[in-house]
């Protein structure tokens, strides 16, 4: 191999190798940018999944606020309601109370007016008799 044709044969790889080296360098600016751009769009993701975990916190401590106004409503209303049936069953205690004595009397008036209406026959029966 001569001069010239070694001469052109390493200005054909320097060439190639340049290319190579300049595949490699826009490849790497590119892949710089890109590593950038995830980095980014991982940051913000990040910042909308803190705030996305700040605002359901937020809505979990209101719903737990809301609930225990419920239940302390409930509650109270429960108690109110147990107040009103004891009160209930009182009135009708006293009323079935009520009832049975006034039955108790009634059925002594009858049977009262039963042995009355009886002796008035036995007398009407005697007094037949006798005559």
């Amino acid at each position: 191999m001569n001069f010239y044709e070694i001469l052109t044969l390493g200005g054909v790889m320097a060439t190639i190798l340049g290319v190579f080296l300049t595949f490699a360098i826009i490849n790497n600016r590119t892949l710089k940018a890109e590593a950038k751009n995830i980095s980014e769009l991982i940051n913000e993701f990040r910042r909308e999944h803190q705030e996305n975990v700040k605002i359901m916190v937020e809505r979990l401590d209101e719903l737990r606020r809301e609930h225990q106004k419920t239940i302390y409503v409930l509650s109270e209303n429960l108690k109110e309601s147990r107040e009103r049936l004891d009160e209930f069953r009182r009135e009708h205690h006293e009323k079935m109370d009520e009832f049975r004595k006034s039955h108790e009397e009634m059925i002594k008036y009858i049977a009262d007016l039963i042995v009355a209406d009886g002796e008035r026959t036995r007398q009407e029966i005697r007094r037949k008799v006798k005559r």
